[in-house]
């Protein structure tokens, strides 16, 4: 079942492969960051009343100045504050629901780019740690067995396009199996389906509610976007919220938005 912040992901997907022969993956976190910046802010600019907007904003910079410029004694100070309160708080009413509104697109760009650019499948599984919840149980790999009929170094695995990467087996302390599970996408988590996979959804499904397996984490390496720097410079998040609040701020002042 696909989450509804899943919705758009094979759209975006396909528009990612039309961009991978000509750009980097650097460059195509950065357009994607654009591009998010862009939906959002003139999503903001057509929901919110930017007329009224200003007119509250005036008020509320005099109310401010009127504050500023008081000299009495805090009590004839009161109704300036109570004033100038009243004022941004219209405010906050003015731009909250627009805001998250428009914040949508960007939540549905993040979920994507989570998958598309966070963690990628080794050509080995075993090398990749396997940790399992509750203590007692343990898993492991079962990597497709190789076909013989071209040397050992060079041999080819005989599967679908659509076949699994491999099996994790979940083992009790008798290495009596408990699940077996196929992997195939880069999700480093299985879990039991939760309410908040309405909204995003894990591709490889969920362990079954009644059964004793609780958990399995999968230690997949992260993609590095930027290859330099300190680890948490080198993934997708950095330059792409880079890219995401500097564009939204340059939209604000070219277009002053309130």
């Amino acid at each position: 079942m696909t989450g509804l912040l899943d919705l758009t992901s094979p759209l975006l997907s396909t528009l990612d492969e039309g961009l991978s022969p000509l750009l980097a993956p650097a460059w195509r976190v950065a357009v994607w960051g654009l591009v998010a910046a862009c939906i959002s802010m003139a999503l903001y600019a057509l929901l919110s009343p930017q007329r009224r907007l200003r007119h509250v904003k005036a008020g509320a910079e005099d109310a401010r100045r009127a504050l500023d410029s008081h000299e009495g004694s805090l009590g004839e100070a009161m109704p300036l504050i109570a004033a100038m309160l009243r004022r941004a708080l219209a405010q906050l009413g003015l731009v909250l629901g627009p805001a998250v509104l428009a914040s949508l697109p960007v939540l549905f760009v993040i979920v994507w780019m989570s998958g598309a650019f966070g963690h990628f499948i080794p050509s080995s599984l075993t090398v990749v740690p396997l940790s399992v919840e509750p203590q007692g149980l343990a898993a492991r790999w079962i990597e497709p067995q190789r076909s013989g009929g071209t040397p050992a170094g060079d041999a080819v695995v005989q599967a679908a396009p659509e076949a699994p990467r491999a099996l994790i087996e979940v083992i009790d302390a008798q290495e009596r199996v408990v699940d077996s599970i196929a992997f195939s996408e880069p999700v480093t988590s299985l879990h039991k389906r939760h309410w908040w996979n309405l909204l995003i959804a894990n591709p490889l499904g969920y362990l079954p509610a009644e059964g004793a397996l609780e958990r399995v984490e999968i230690a997949l390496p992260r993609q590095e976007i930027i290859g330099m720097g300190p680890d948490w410079l080198r993934g997708w998040e950095v330059l792409f919220f880079t890219a995401l609040v500097g564009a939204s701020l340059a939209i604000k002042l070219v277009f002053r938005l309130v």
